[in-house]
């Protein structure tokens, strides 16, 4: 929980199935944080979801947990295969060797469409493409200027571009699926002309009698190609209002460790933003447990301090807002698209599935079935 942590006064086990927690003050962020998996430390994992693991290494075994307080799970035992490449998967999935793919790549959604034996699920990941600005640079530490550099950024054209239309455009840091987001509330905006005037008169004040000099950003980039189609097309568009995205490809470690020591001038990644305003609070709150850029500001600080202290529906949506147009006045980042992701599963098993949303919590409740039928929506 981060800071929000010392909002807990205290944490007791009642009984065998019942915990009790104490706060000193009303905390938002509480329910919020037990989202995340919770496991017993030590050699052999212990945790409290459908499936226990029984394995590790290139094949993973789980199998049904029988004390699971919904119910055993249909399914008795999932194994786990990794393979090199997506194709490679797909082959097998063809040949009924696999019953469901994790992931299948923007550039094989078509393809797997078409498959009659196949169900393919979309939904919109928690995760968000962006590229951080470190904004202790001169260069970067006019909001305006990064304010520039957002308005510069044609969101559509880059979901379509680089994302062959397999995305959310963004509209600021809140998850725009979350029921506090207020779509009237402030947003990103495509405003080249206006972004082109305010970054030639941060020339003239960079450089005085040579305000041509064009601002040079060096971006740090994931060696991959979803990665690289989106750089691809954000230095086209920085080009156009006279910015050089200088991309350097760099593997995570070496991403890290620039984070870790702040010797950066930006990062392109996709950030975890939802599906709660917890993993926002964490991320761009100056002492958040995840706040890898460095970034303060004391206007952002306290509206999501608004956020975690809130007590009414009212005042938690009132502080969304308040959140939403302080990051779109000070961005600490380019905010660009939500990623999408696609799930493949054989028409063996009936899927229960609602519209843009994950299959996998739903895992448990999958059936096979007979005649190869599914339950589903997509």
């Amino acid at each position: 929980m981060g800071p929000a942590f010392a909002e807990v006064e205290g944490i007791t086990a009642l009984d065998a199935t019942r915990v009790e927690i104490r706060l000193r003050r009303p905390s938002s962020f509480l329910l919020d944080s037990l989202e995340s998996p919770i496991q017993k430390p030590g050699r052999t994992p212990q945790g409290t979801g459908p499936f226990i693991a029984s394995g590790s290494g290139p094949s993973t075994e789980m199998r049904s947990n029988g004390n699971y307080y919904l119910g055993a799970p249909t399914i008795d035992r999932i194994t786990i295969e990794t393979y090199p490449n997506v194709r490679a998967a797909w082959a097998d999935m063809l040949r009924g060797h696999l019953d469901m793919l994790h992931e299948v790549g923007v550039d094989a959604l078509d393809s797997m469409r078409g498959s009659n034996n196949v169900s393919v699920f979309t939904f919109t990941r928690h995760y968000q493409f962006l590229v951080i600005l470190n904004t202790r640079l001169p260069s970067l530490q006019s909001a305006e200027i990064r304010r520039a550099l957002n308005q510069a950024v044609d969101r559509d054209a880059i979901v379509k571009e680089a994302f062959s239309g397999h995305a959310l455009a963004s509209r600021g840091p809140v998850w725009p699926r979350h029921w506090a987001f207020d779509k009237n509330s402030p947003n990103l905006v495509y405003e080249p002309k206006a972004a082109l005037e305010t970054l030639r008169v941060g020339a003239t004040r960079r450089n005085g009698k040579n305000p041509a000099t064009r601002l040079t950003i060096r971006c740090l980039v994931p060696p991959d190609l979803t990665y690289e189609r989106v750089a691809l097309a954000v230095k086209r568009q920085l080009d156009s209002v006279g910015v050089d995205l200088v991309m350097q490809e760099a593997p995570m470690d070496e991403i890290g460790s620039a984070w870790e020591s702040k010797n950066f001038e930006a990062v392109l990644i996709d950030l975890v933003g939802g599906p709660t305003l917890y993993r926002p609070y964490q991320v761009w709150h100056s002492g958040g447990a995840q706040n890898i850029s460095g970034f303060s500001s004391s206007v952002v600080d306290e509206a999501l301090d608004r956020i975690r202290g809130a007590s009414t529906d009212g005042a938690f949506r009132t502080a969304v807002a308040t959140f939403q147009k302080a990051m779109i006045d000070d961005p600490p980042a380019i905010f660009l698209a939500w990623g999408e992701r696609a799930r493949a599963v054989s028409r063996r098993f009936a899927v229960p599935a609602e519209p843009n949303t994950d299959i996998i919590p739903t895992i448990r409740l999958w059936r096979p079935v007979a005649d190869g039928g599914v339950t589903s929506r997509h």
